[in-house]
């Protein structure tokens, strides 16, 4: 397995939840953008079935009771921290924004849902993500001496590929 589909992380949050914990992606197991449509549900409703050692069900199921939550809880508040975690590690904020915004984009929130773009932009976000996205600034407006400026001039080099890479991607 290549090492791209390999990630290692670290909870250190002073729970029980601390510790190291590896997480291995089979693309070859995850169904493709076409298949995704196909299913029927919803997307929030779909399930995925992942391969975890059984010592690692066994702590998750004595985290999850001393916690006084599911299993299913405990791992989804624990790959949506890494999630976290790992969006928040992109620098430039406009490609941040972008792949929170494709995400979210992507998403069938209900109204108890927080958004990616809310993780990645704070609670200013609705000011914050134009400004980001049109001017890869978080504070300030086109300037005003550059009216004729083209498209991408103050976006990033790191959006710009990503939008480009996004843009095949279908709801």
């Amino acid at each position: 397995m290549s090492d791209q589909n390999v990630r290692s992380f670290s909870v250190n949050q002073g729970s029980v939840l601390d510790g190291e914990f590896t997480l291995r992606v089979k693309p070859e197991m995850l169904p493709e953008a076409s298949d995704q449509s196909s299913s029927g549900k919803p997307k929030s409703d779909r399930k995925f079935n992942i391969r975890i050692k059984q010592h690692d069900v066994l702590l998750f199921d004595a985290l999850a009771e001393q916690e006084g939550v599911s299993r299913s809880v405990l791992i989804n508040r624990l790959l949506h921290d890494f999630l976290r975690d790992e969006l928040m590690s992109v620098q430039d904020d406009d490609a941040r924004a972008l792949l929170a915004v494709t995400a979210d984009e992507q998403a069938n929130y209900d109204d108890l849902a927080q958004s990616w773009v809310l993780d990645a932009l704070g609670s200013d976000f609705h000011h914050i993500l134009r400004n980001v996205l049109e001017f890869n600034d978080r504070n300030e407006q086109q300037p005003s001496d550059h009216p004729g400026a083209p498209e991408n001039q103050f976006n990033s080099e790191a959006f710009i590929g990503l939008r480009n890479k996004l843009k095949g991607i279908k709801k």
